[in-house]
Order: C-alpha cells, then structure tokens, then sequence
C-alpha cells in the first residue's frame, strides 16, 4: 500500500485511448445512471453490511477482449479468472493453468489446466473454452498484438492444449494473463466466467466458488451504480456511492477530494518515452540522440508532472521488471557530464556567439541544435512532461519549440515523419516486447526507427525471457529511444472496505495462486 492515507487529491478517472462497444441489449444490462444525490444502496437487514458498490459504464459490458474501460476493468476480477497471473514485479504464476511447459526451440507450448475448476453455472473449464477464450484475445482491443505470434491453439483432451508460436516466445506465460469465460460465451456483453461473483442485472452476486473459500472481496453483494462519465466515476467514489475505485490519476483534471481512504499502486506496463526523426538535421546523429537521455530529469518529470504516480524509467521496461538492469540504467540517468561528452563527440558549441544556443558544423554550413517536439494535447499530464523535457534542454543549449497536437494530427504528424522529436506514450506487453518500434513496417517505427539489429535483439529478448540487457544497452548506447517514466494507477478505496489487496497486471481483485493455499 502507498504511504499516504486520509485527506489526499483524488484524481479524476479517465480512460486510456480506445474504448469497448455499444449498447448491450443483453438481459444482463446494467441499471441505467443512479443519480449522485442518492442514498447509498443498502439491502435489508443483515446482509447490508456485506454490500460492497463499483462505479462502472454501462454501455462498455463485461468482455474482457473489447472492454477498454478502467472502471469496467476493475470488475473483471470478480467475474473471470486467467490462465496465469501478472504481479507487480512482472512475474508470471499459474492460475487457471496447473502447469507449463515450452519445447527446447521455444515454439511449442503444453499447458495443462487445473481439474476442479467451474463455471459459475457449475459446469467444468475445459480446454476447448481456453481455446476460444485465446482466439477471442488475439488481435483484440484490449490485448493488442501480444499474441500475434500465435500459429495453432489445439485441446489435446479436456484439461491439456497445445500452442505453436511461429518463432521462439520464452515468456508466454506473461502473455496469457488472459481472461477465460465459457467458450459459448465469447461474444457475449457479459461472458459467464469462473470467478467468485456472477452478474445478474446490476448487481454482483457470490457464486458457489470452485476455490472454495472467501475471495479478497468477502462481500455478498456487489452492487454496480452506472456511470457514463469519468466525472460521474469520481462523483461515485468521493460521494460515497462506490468504495473503490482504479484511476489512472495522470489521465486528467486534478480534483480535491474530501473524503478519508486508502491507496494502494497498481504497476502498469504502460511506458512514457522520447521518440525521434532519424531524417532530423539535428536527430539523426546517435551522439545528439544519446545527449537527451543524459538531459533530462526523469524524477522532476515524476514528481512535477506525475504527482509521483509513476516510475522514472531510464531503460525501455518497468523498474520492478526483473528485465531492467538498475546498474545499465544508471548508464543513461541524467548526467551533466556525459551530456557534455555526447555533445562533444559531435563538436557542438556556441558558434555564432553568446546567444547561449548551440550549434555544430554538418554539409550545408552551421546548425543549431533546434527543433520541433510534439505531444498529444488529449492528456494534460503528457503536455507538461514534454513541456518539462524541451524546458530543461533549451536550458542546456538547445533551442526546441513544443506542439501539443489534437490526436488525430499528432498521429497523422508521427506517420508523415513531420516532427524532430514526439513525446510518446505506449501500454507495452508484460514481457516488454519492443518488435513494434524496431521492425520494418512496426505500428511504433515512426521517424525511420526501424533498425535491423535492434529488431534482431528483440527477436533475442522474446526467446530468452527476462534478459533483455544488451537490447537495452544498443538501444540507449544508439539513442534510439528515449524512455522517461512507466505509469503507475492508484486504488482508492473507502478505509477499512478492502484488505489484504494484492493487485496483479489487469486484476485489482485477483489473488495469486501462491497465496490461496
């Protein structure tokens, strides 16, 4: 849990790009908008202690592969269950999944599934519903990409499936935190799941749980109060009609709230960088490039523009990833003279006087180090941290003009190579996969990053899980990327209405396997 409890700035909920479906038309459709001014719901005697409220949207539904809405997402964990948990230091476990097991070439993959799990209509997890319930993942909106790499999904019986991947893939198991629901059930607004609460309208009850013992949230009752908003999302939380509710704090207008709760960190995958234009008259030098690693103040840019919800990050994965090697990123923190030995590698200096801007010699005469970065204006905080990394280099000798862009000319920008610099945000795979930026043709090689031994590094990094140090160091010895922070979301919760919180990766209220027993 976070150390620090009562009087706190709650911040407002919003979503990160993208969002779920249309009107669910299912008999399971949520309640439509409770008024704020409401009472809290209670039941009648005493079972009303036991009522525990989410805020939630109801057009989003409940499917795990199109619902891309946090509120949404926090009830998942209480209706599914996945294949393998994700927890805060990126490490893999079993769940619904007893065992694992990868061939020596990496490309052939057993899982074995535990036997005494149900549905919530008490029918048995079998394979073939693991099957669907991947199928359903792949190329989803919520899981992306990871799984492109997937060739056959094959039930070998009912508790054994086999999964071919077209190249070696040593961390699948990181990939599968996938959501399993009944295979009949895929492209239902609200899947039956095997979770401990099984919706019913909206409201949440308690199922006869396979696990056979109290879930982390012990309530009966989940009662699920609608909000089409993220303002409403808030209003429910701070005027007491939900107990809880997982923010993305930097995702929008700080708000004061009013109210005692507790706070616990999520971790996210979800990374903040500096991208730049390889075709740049001032970037596509790799010394240049290198300099602004050294540059910034990756730890201003969390305390001043993240109000501390996020994680300075020198390499390109998590600090709590077992990946990221603390000694290497020590390499590319913020070093003034490092910074200087960069800039000298390529001979710049103030060549045109003391205007306090510096230039170098290149083909076509003198150059000053200037240039254009631009951000997306749709979050406020990714303004400010681009703001806070073009401030503190012009402050160095650089001479950079920000453009915060409406979203659809800031992508439209990326794609057309109109740019020296973007400041960039990106929610990576638990195995923090980076193919997408160094492959020909990948959907992040903006500005010519596409780079032939970093793709190979990366092909490397995915066969041999968790080492990923010397793609790292060619990266950031070539100042192909420039990460700056990983975002971390908050857990507000009414004091005293949860405890013994253990959030893993996409599951506030999931609990390890390792610590049923």
């Amino acid at each position: 849990m976070r150390g620090r409890r009562g009087l706190a700035l709650l911040l407002a909920v919003l979503l990160l790009a993208g969002c779920g479906t249309g009107a669910d038309d299912s008999p399971n459709a949520l309640a439509r908008p409770v008024a704020l001014s409401e009472a809290r719901p209670e039941d009648d005697g005493v079972l009303a202690s036991r009522i525990f409220s989410l805020a939630c949207t109801p057009d989003e539904g409940f499917n795990p592969y199109r619902c891309t809405v946090q509120s949404n997402r926090t009830v998942l964990s209480l209706l599914y269950e996945p294949l393998f948990t994700v927890d805060s230091n990126f490490r893999a476990a079993p769940y619904l999944c007893e065992s694992y097991e990868a061939t020596g070439d990496g490309r052939t993959h057993t899982l074995t599934l535990r036997r005494d799990v149900t549905f919530s209509d008490g029918t048995p997890l079998v394979a073939e519903d693991v099957t669907a319930s991947i199928r359903a993942a792949m190329g989803s909106p919520y899981y992306g990409g990871r799984l492109d790499h997937i060739s056959t999904i094959t039930a070998t019986s009912d508790q054994e499936l086999t999964i071919t991947t077209d190249v070696a893939v040593g961390a699948l198991d990181a990939l599968l935190n996938v959501y399993v629901v009944k295979a009949g059930t895929v492209n239902d607004s609200v899947p039956l799941g095997t979770g401990p609460f099984v919706a019913s309208g909206d409201t949440l009850h308690r199922t006869g749980w396979w696990r056979g013992r109290a879930p982390i949230l012990t309530a009966g009752t989940v009662r699920l109060v609608a909000a089409e908003t993220p303002n409403a999302v808030r209003d429910s939380f701070e005027y007491g009609l939900a107990d809880l509710a997982c923010a993305d704090p930097n995702a929008g207008v700080q708000m004061t709230y009013h109210s005692d709760f507790e706070l616990w960190d999520n971790t996210t995958t979800v990374m903040q960088y500096i991208g730049f234009n390889r075709s740049s008259p001032v970037f596509c030098y790799e010394s240049i490039r290198c300099a602004v690693s050294h540059g910034i103040d990756r730890e201003f840019i969390v305390s001043n523009t993240a109000e501390g919800f996020a994680q300075a990050a020198s390499l390109p994965a998590s600090p709590n990833a077992e990946c990221y090697s603390k000694q290497l990123a020590e390499n590319y923190d913020r070093d003034e003279a490092a910074f200087r030995a960069d800039l000298e590698e390529r001979s710049v200096a103030d060549l045109t006087g003391a205007d306090g801007i510096l230039e170098f010699y290149d083909d076509y005469g003198v150059q000053a180090l200037s240039g254009d970065m631009i951000v997306c204006m749709n979050s406020d905080q990714r303004v400010a941290a681009a703001q806070a990394v073009v401030d503190s280099l012009n402050a160095q000798g650089f001479d950079l003009t920000l453009r915060a862009l409406e979203y659809d000319s800031y992508v439209a920008a990326l794609k057309n190579g109109n740019f020296d610099l973007y400041y960039g945000e990106v929610r990576l795979s638990p195995d923090f996969d980076l193919s997408a930026f160094f492959n020909e043709g990948g959907s992040l090689s903006y500005g010519g990053c596409a780079d032939a031994k970093a793709a190979q590094l990366c092909a490397q990094a995915r066969e041999n899980a968790g080492n990923a140090y010397d793609l790292h160091q060619e990266i950031m010895d070539r100042g192909l990327l420039c990460p700056v922070l990983f975002k971390v979301y908050a857990i507000y919760s009414a004091r005293g209405r949860v405890t013994n919180l253990t959030p893993c990766l996409d599951g506030v209220f999931l609990q390890p396997m390792a610590e049923s027993s």
